[in-house]
């Protein structure tokens, strides 16, 4: 084999290489992502069961979530070779068999209370568990990650919207809520400065609007407790992101 020839190999296996750490790195990311969507939207559905306990259909949705979150448990097992993260997942991995013993009794203030601890727990866990994975993403990937992260956020504003009428509001909690809702400004801001076709052009404002009136109810929690219409107001709001995010989805 020529010096030549041997130079070629070892560009094609090392290229080979980095395409493969990368691959791995996006499944990571991607399935960390979508832990820390569903650990709020999980809490915040089971909130929602403490003042509608005989929501039967809130409660299957929260078992297949919890199927999810299994599945992406799976996905980082696979794509990852760090010992840290192996065992965070073990970690997590037990919550969620807590969580799913916690189904299966009736929704009490305490029970809903460790709900709301436990989708911390795994918001921490998604958290650290993409930082251990870096991945350089292109201005299409970026606008999408961003979108992804204000479902995240919207569905954070209704957890604790939703444990307000636990009396869970604690100052720290009142915190986290004020930074969540201050991020999804700045994301929005982020969907309104990019230029989008005519169609999503219009829905630009349609989203300023929904997020309007959502603020002002989640502002207003101490004294407006409406589950249901924030729950059909969160729905909605995401539907619309949906349509943004597709369109990146789309232009990768």
């Amino acid at each position: 084999m020529t010096i030549l020839s041997r130079l070629l190999l070892l560009f094609f296996v090392g290229t080979l290489s980095v395409q493969g750490a990368t691959r791995s790195d996006i499944n990571a990311i991607e399935a960390a992502e979508h832990i820390r969507y569903l650990s709020q939207k999980i809490a915040k559905n089971y909130l929602y069961l403490f003042s509608h306990p005989q929501h039967t259909k809130t409660r299957q949705e929260i078992r297949e979530m919890l199927d999810d979150l299994g599945k992406n448990f799976t996905i980082i097992a696979s794509s990852t070779k760090n010992n840290d993260t192996k065992d965070l997942l073990k970690y997590l991995e037990y919550n969620k068999e807590n969580l799913e013993e916690l189904l299966t009794k009736k929704v009490t203030k305490d029970r809903a209370l460790m709900m709301l601890d436990y989708s911390e727990v795994f918001l921490e866990g998604a958290e650290s568990i993409a930082q251990e994975h870096h991945y350089h993403l292109t201005t299409e990937e970026a606008m999408l990650m961003s979108i992804k992260k204000d479902e995240y956020l919207i569905e954070r504003l209704a957890k604790f919207y939703m444990a307000s009428s636990l009396g869970a509001m604690s100052q720290a909690n009142r915190k986290k809520m004020d930074v969540s809702a201050h991020e999804l400004k700045e994301g929005l801001k982020i969907i309104q400065a990019y230029h989008y076709p005519p169609y999503l052009q219009k829905k630009k404002k349609e989203l300023t609007t929904i997020w309007d009136s959502s603020n002002y109810i989640l502002e207003h929690a101490h004294d407006m407790f409406v589950p249901n219409l924030v729950n059909i107001t969160t729905t909605y709001f995401e539907q619309t992101l949906a349509q943004f995010a597709l369109h990146h989805s789309k232009s990768q």
